[in-house]
């Protein structure tokens, strides 16, 4: 069993919620209730560089309060939580896909607890991730702000989209049409109106890629342990060259649906470095597209001796699950199926 950090203790944590937890026992994600065994918690910033910009203020080019001056742009912010007992040698960190945040993996819309919480329950140290030019990680507001005051030309603008109520009930397969739900959807409908404000904007050019790789990596050196990536969608991308930046410190990727077109952007050297990390893709209902490329994937990096798990979930019969499946109704059940494989492919438990 690994041995947990030993380091400062909250005092309300060790003295309170100790004595509880020694009279109630161990609870786990599926007790549903209980106390939480925080041993440490806090935020951090990574990566990025600075830059002098000279349109801080978009709407006074003369400002006294914003002028010209030096900013870190380019950096992922991330907050962490370690539980008192760490079953699990290795942190996960949780990478949200494109338009969102890490607030994806906390409380889901109708207020069951999420990932960053429930993989806390079950021993591990939880890192909640937001990238490059989104959430708490700030925005590069240089290049807008140029164009607004008419020093740079609007085709100069960064490419930067939201989800609508309308798309994401489509794209991430709640229903086959806007507020018409699939009859078996895992998703809880009834709470939409509490994830829709989750949505924020994402950057799109291909160069943030690069930029959210470089920071993730960083991030993994300031933490100073090897983890393991948690990944949803686009991020599956950073999470597969972040990987193979540091092929040394991550142990493992547990990539959500990764993007179709990601496989065909991972380069060949960078495949050859991820032989040594394992990885798993999940895949929900109604996704054949994402079944066919990652199962391509699958057998190239086979060929070269890499270890990819393809779990498609209605395979084993679990169903009604869609892009959003780590804050659906069974994202407990997903979450175990996760667990399981760490141990056998991560902590060689098998």
């Amino acid at each position: 069993m690994f041995k947990a950090y030993s380091g400062p203790v909250n005092t309300f944590a060790a003295c309170s919620t100790l004595a509880l937890m020694l009279a109630a026992g161990s609870v786990r994600a599926d007790d549903g209730a209980g106390p939480l065994m925080i041993l440490k918690q806090g935020s951090m910033e990574a990566g990025g560089r600075v830059i002098n910009c000279t349109t801080n203020d978009g709407g006074d080019p003369n400002s006294e309060r914003w002028p010209s001056g030096q900013v870190v742009v380019d950096n992922v912010y991330s907050t962490y939580q370690y539980p008192y007992h760490q079953r699990y040698q290795y942190p996960i960190l949780f990478n949200s896909g494109g338009g969102h945040t890490a607030r994806f993996y906390d409380t889901t819309p109708d207020g069951r607890e999420g990932w960053l919480t429930l993989f806390l329950r079950e021993g591990f140290a939880t890192y909640g991730v937001d990238r490059v030019n989104t959430g708490r990680a700030g925005t590069d507001i240089c290049q807008i702000n140029a164009v607004k005051l008419g020093k740079a030309p609007a085709a100069s603008l960064p490419a930067i989209n939201r989800y609508s109520f309308e798309s994401s009930w489509v794209t991430f397969r709640w229903g086959p049409k806007f507020g018409v739900p699939y009859p078996n959807t895992q998703f809880p409908i009834e709470a939409a109106k509490n994830y829709y404000p989750q949505t924020v904007s994402t950057y799109r050019d291909p160069e943030e890629t690069r930029k959210s790789v470089e920071a993730y990596s960083a991030l993994i050196d300031k933490i100073g342990t090897p983890v393991v990536l948690q990944t949803w969608s686009s991020s599956g991308l950073l999470g597969y060259l972040t990987a193979a930046a540091r092929p040394d410190k991550v142990k493992g990727i547990l990539a959500l649906e990764s993007s179709v077109t990601a496989f065909d952007n991972i380069p060949p050297d960078a495949r050859q470095k991820l032989v040594r990390v394992p990885i798993i893709i999940v895949i929900g209902d109604h996704a054949q597209d994402r079944i066919d490329a990652s199962r391509k994937f699958q057998k190239e990096m086979a060929a070269i001796g890499g270890d990819v798990t393809i779990d498609v979930l209605p395979e084993a019969g679990i169903y009604g699950n869609g892009h959003t499946m780590a804050l659906e109704k069974n994202n407990k059940q997903i979450m175990f199926r996760l667990i399981a494989w760490m141990e056998g492919h991560v902590y060689n438990k098998k």
